[in-house]
């Protein structure tokens, strides 16, 4: 039987796991996403806000949208980066979709949908969400 951690890495290096990145080992960790120069990017990141039952019928502009269960967003390339650092993983991808919300007091994630129904099908389930808005903007 193989070592479990001779197998290849996953990150696309080649390298074995043992020397790779399970330990951190050879490995060179992006700060460029960590720079104090960086200013955070938010342009073309859409964002729907789930809601539970008891927010169905409630006019959107009279909902308090920090009351939301949960998220269903599309990443951009700073979202996607700055997730991918924190993880050490590639994965998410610019254009890609994910849901995260509070369950138990923890954050959780669903990752890498093509699409919003795909990822809202998926908080439907998870979160118990049956309502999506987008924040109002007032012109």
């Amino acid at each position: 039987m193989k070592d479990p951690l001779s197998i290849p890495c996953n990150c696309g290096s080649g390298k074995k796991l043992k020397d790779c990145c399970l330990f951190g080992r050879n490995k060179t960790v992006n700060t460029s996403i960590l720079d104090s120069n960086n200013v955070p990017d938010y342009t073309g990141v859409s964002v729907f806000y789930g809601f539970r039952s008891q927010l169905k019928d409630v006019n959107p502009f009279e909902i308090d949208f920090e009351t939301a269960c949960c998220q269903v967003i599309q990443a951009n390339k700073y979202l996607a980066d700055t997730h991918n650092t924190m993880i050490q993983f590639q994965m998410l991808k610019p254009g890609d979709w994910y849901v995260m919300g509070k369950e138990d007091g923890q954050m959780k994630y669903s990752f890498r949908f093509d699409n919003e129904v795909e990822a809202m099908e998926v908080a439907k389930e998870k979160f118990h969400a049956v309502r999506f808005l987008q924040m109002p903007e007032f012109v």
